[in-house]
């Protein structure tokens, strides 16, 4: 635990590491505002304004009657009303948002899960493997690996702290972050008058969890890959090929699947609790109750399975980061 706290303390005081924290804080932010100004609702004289000027373009009048005379062509079934009153207010309404291109959608917290939710946590799982580079990658180009271990001869003990001070980083930062972006998304819902869907704020408290162990399994996979190579510049140019040429190596492969291996779709999988892929090799066919088959290469890839693949990784790093660390000379 003393070590532990010197980690920390080596860690709150290095400069980089600060930016990056700064960053993991301000990026998400400048997302939630660009979520909250991308969902605004439109004013009253925007969409009269709107409403006025499409109204007087040719051809609106006789989509309306089109939409009237035909309103199951235009109108949901759930949706379609019995009054002719009703149906031509229905057909107005819509005809009128299509001309005016009010399409603006209100802020739906179900549809962030899948989107910027997912967004802040790979942005941040981003920058605190960077973190976790910087961090050790300074006492490897200074020299200053081989001093502290003058004072702890224990490798593993010096690993271990170091390692323990960037996953606790990673989990606190990842998990207030989270909780406040949500809470600040979530209150905005509320002032706006919008309704929560039944079981969203379930998912929101775990997606918060699976994007706090996500970032603190990135900063420790940065850390353990930086003392593996005991380089932050070899870090960053693994980092690169992983993303880019592994991603293209992985698709000309003879994979069943290829879209299944990918670290992406793998990320995915574990933040949003389980993602779609498509493959046209394995095909599946389900009767539809009428005699028809119907074949369809979709599969979903759950969180689990995206976590054993992350997982592996990150073992197969850190074991070999571990291995040499305890027996190879140090500078």
């Amino acid at each position: 635990m003393r070590l532990l706290g010197v980690e920390l303390t080596r860690l709150r005081w290095r400069r980089a590491c600060l930016v990056l924290l700064a960053a993991s804080v301000l990026v998400p932010a400048v997302i939630w505002a660009g979520t909250l100004w991308g969902t605004r609702p439109y004013s009253d004289a925007e969409v009269q304004r709107a409403a006025e000027q499409a109204q007087g373009q040719p051809g609106f009048a006789r989509e309306v009657r089109h939409c009237e005379r035909k309103p199951e062509q235009f109108l949901p079934p759930d949706q379609l009303p019995v009054d002719e009153a009703q149906v031509a207010d229905r057909c107005e309404q819509l005809i009128t948002q299509w001309w005016t291109g009010l399409y603006r959608e209100p802020l739906d917290l179900r549809r962030e899960l899948d989107g910027s939710g997912t967004g802040i946590a790979v942005v941040m799982a981003g920058l605190l493997m960077l973190l976790g580079a910087t961090f050790v990658g300074a006492d490897w180009a200074s020299g200053s690996m081989s001093n502290q271990l003058l004072f702890e001869p224990r490798r593993l003990r010096v690993y271990a702290a170091k390692a323990g001070a960037v996953v606790v980083t990673g989990l606190l930062l990842g998990l207030t972050v989270g909780a406040a972006w949500w809470l600040g998304l979530a209150g905005v819902a509320g002032a706006r008058d919008l309704p929560v869907a039944d079981g969203v704020t379930g998912d929101i408290v775990w997606q918060v969890v699976r994007g706090a162990l996500l970032v603190a399994g990135a900063g420790l996979a940065g850390l353990a890959t930086t003392m593996l190579f005991r380089s932050t510049v070899a870090t960053l140019g693994i980092l690169f090929a992983v993303v880019v040429a592994g991603t293209f190596l992985i698709a000309v492969l003879p994979f069943e699947a290829p879209e299944r291996w990918m670290p992406h779709l793998n990320v995915a999988a574990w933040i949003g609790d389980g993602a779609t892929y498509w493959t046209d090799n394995a095909q599946t066919c389900v009767d539809d109750g009428t005699g028809v088959m119907v074949c369809s290469g979709e599969r979903v890839l759950t969180a689990g399975a995206g976590a054993t693949y992350l997982l592996s990784l990150l073992g197969l790093v850190a074991a070999g980061s571990l291995a040499t660390f305890t027996r190879r000379d140090i500078p």
